[in-house]
């Protein structure tokens, strides 16, 4: 069987681009508090639960390519106002704070906000840092905010578009960054390679043509197309890396239509 694991490659590299006030850690109405919230809380506010924040911060090469490219171009930086597009722990809020900007600002829509809030106080950056809860299409900058010099935000899922947040990220540099202003990451490469995985094809495809003395296997055929997210050993990696879509660029339009447009978040393959 052919499986596909897919290889963001985030460069720090960065090119110019475009052409109510909130308060600082404030529960909107209908928001549940972090140290209220039940397992029902959870279930329709997932990201407000550690778990999640501690696999995005436990993967190094992710978080250090987002600090380095900071730490390595604070002459971008220092004085900037940065905004953070959906700022979780508050990690790369900090980032840029100790990269020399004057003032940053993180969105988060999840209850974590009331956890980072907490962070960043800890680590003596309230000061540089606001947070405010809240959508990116809904919320308004704080002190009177209109524009931002610079937009970060770690919007990458799995397979590079899997959480689908992109078109966040575009809304709010159309919406708040200012002229000449720069987005981090503004370009990807994305790679595709080949793995062999039988034992998952006998245990979780072909197991549906028998299921207690049934014929199921109508659901194999979904099983087969559905995408899985998984951790895949080096050693059943059985082809070199192809590169799928080379220098993305996410500084195009919102209606854009062109390459980034044509790479969609469903991959299709065949199995054998």
């Amino acid at each position: 069987m052919s499986g596909v694991l897919c290889v963001l490659q985030a460069t720090p590299t960065v090119n110019p681009s475009g052409d109510g006030s909130g308060e600082g850690g404030s529960k909107p109405n209908g928001h549940v508090a972090a140290e209220d919230m039940t397992s029902k809380d959870y279930y329709f506010d997932s990201y407000a639960h550690f778990g999640i924040h501690e696999e995005m911060l436990k993967d190094e090469v992710r978080t250090r390519t987002y600090r380095n490219s900071m730490y390595y171009n604070k002459h971008l930086f220092k004085g900037k106002t940065v905004l953070d597009v959906g700022s979780g722990t508050g990690i790369l809020c900090m980032f840029a704070a100790k990269a020399g900007a004057a003032r940053v600002i993180g969105i988060e829509c999840s209850s974590i906000i009331d956890y980072s809030q907490k962070i960043i106080t800890a680590n003596n950056l309230d000061h540089i840092i606001t947070l405010v809860r809240g959508k990116v299409e809904e919320v308004v900058l704080p002190d009177g905010i209109e524009k931002v010099d610079i937009i970060i935000s770690e919007w990458m899922g799995y397979c590079l578009f899997y959480e689908s947040m992109l078109k966040t990220v575009l809304y709010a540099r159309d919406k708040w960054l200012a002229p000449g202003g720069l987005i981090f990451p503004d370009r990807a490469t994305l790679f595709i390679t080949a793995i062999e995985d039988r034992q998952y094809k006998d245990e979780k495809i072909n197991w549906w043509n028998c299921v207690y003395g049934f014929d199921m296997s109508v659901i194999r055929e979904v099983a087969v197309c559905e995408p899985l997210v998984d951790v895949v050993d080096p050693k059943q990696v059985v082809t070199n890396s192809c590169l799928i879509k080379r220098d993305l660029d996410f500084t195009i339009d919102l209606d854009f239509h062109g390459e980034l447009s044509e790479v969609t978040t469903t991959l299709n393959y065949k199995m054998r």
